[in-house]
Order: C-alpha cells, then structure tokens, then sequence
C-alpha cells in the first residue's frame, strides 16, 4: 500500500489525473484480502473519483463522492496511516462538499500530507510538486473517454459468449 500511496499522491498533486489515483488505489485496496469499505484508504478512492467529477463540472456525482469520502474517515482519527494530517484533511472535504453543492468553480485540490509522507513521495518522486493550476490536458480530463478499453471490451465479450453457452 505504501508505494501505492507515493504514486497516489503524486498523480493527485503534480500531475491532476484523479481517475488513475483511483484506479492506484482502488487496485492496491482490493490485494488486502480482509478490505472492507469503511478502510480508510476508501477516502482517498473517494475523494479522487469526487475530484475527477468536479473538474468536470459533474457537480452531484463530485459532492455524493465528497460526503461519502467524509463518512468513511469520519470514524479515523490521526492514529491511521495513509500520510495524511487528518483534522486538515476532514475540514478540507467539508469544504469540498460545500463547494459542489454551490456549483463554484474547480481549483486543484491539496491534500494534507503528512511531513514524512511529502519527503517519502519527494523519495521516489523527486519532480514531485503541488500543482496550482489546473491542468488542462484532454486524456487527464476526460480520461472515462480516452482511455484504450481494448482488454475491458475483451473480457467483457468472453464473459458473455461463456454466459450464453451456459444458458
């Protein structure tokens, strides 16, 4: 989890691309064999897909992801470890839930990190920096649309022509 998380919050901070820091984490989640949705890590899935969907003006799919976010690091308090400061980190997605709901206009989002957790992404990351403007890149922000589904569709089909012959 703890390189999942470097590259997590690289991706988050320097380079925007909120659906992959999704698929990072979400992917590096589900290899712990007792994952549940209440871990806290489930925040950080949360509030990266609620970021893709306020960048793209999907004010309602980016407040339910920020509430959510909230409700599950809710029951956390700083003893967690997943390099953030987390009050800071509560009262920023109180802020983003706000800010959906009221429609305003994105802004790149800086998550609290922790001082060890910025010099262990700096470690691996020496380029890594909080991006303060957004970027404006097509294949970051409308990733849903521009990525290759080629092994998505693939598996799909097999999945369904094995349900036929089942049948």
């Amino acid at each position: 989890m703890k390189n999942a998380l470097k590259d997590f919050y690289f991706q988050f901070h320097t380079k925007q691309h909120y659906f992959l820091c999704h698929d990072i984490l979400e992917e590096a989640w589900k290899t712990n064999p007792n994952y549940n949705k209440n871990d806290a890590v489930v925040s950080l899935i949360l509030i990266a897909t609620g970021s893709y969907h306020y960048r793209r003006q999907n004010y309602v799919g980016a407040h339910k992801s920020f509430n959510k976010a909230l409700k599950v690091i809710e029951n956390y308090d700083s003893a967690i470890n997943i390099g953030l400061d987390i009050q800071p980190y509560k009262s920023l997605l109180v802020g983003l839930i706000k800010a959906a709901k009221k429609e305003k206009s994105f802004e790149p989002i800086h998550l609290p990190l922790t001082d060890t957790m910025e010099q262990i992404v700096l470690e691996q990351y020496p380029n890594y920096v909080l991006t303060y403007y957004k970027i404006e890149d097509d294949y970051i922000i409308d990733h849903h649309l521009k990525r290759d589904r080629t092994e998505v569709e693939a598996a799909r089909k097999r999945a369904l022509q094995a349900r036929n012959r089942s049948v």
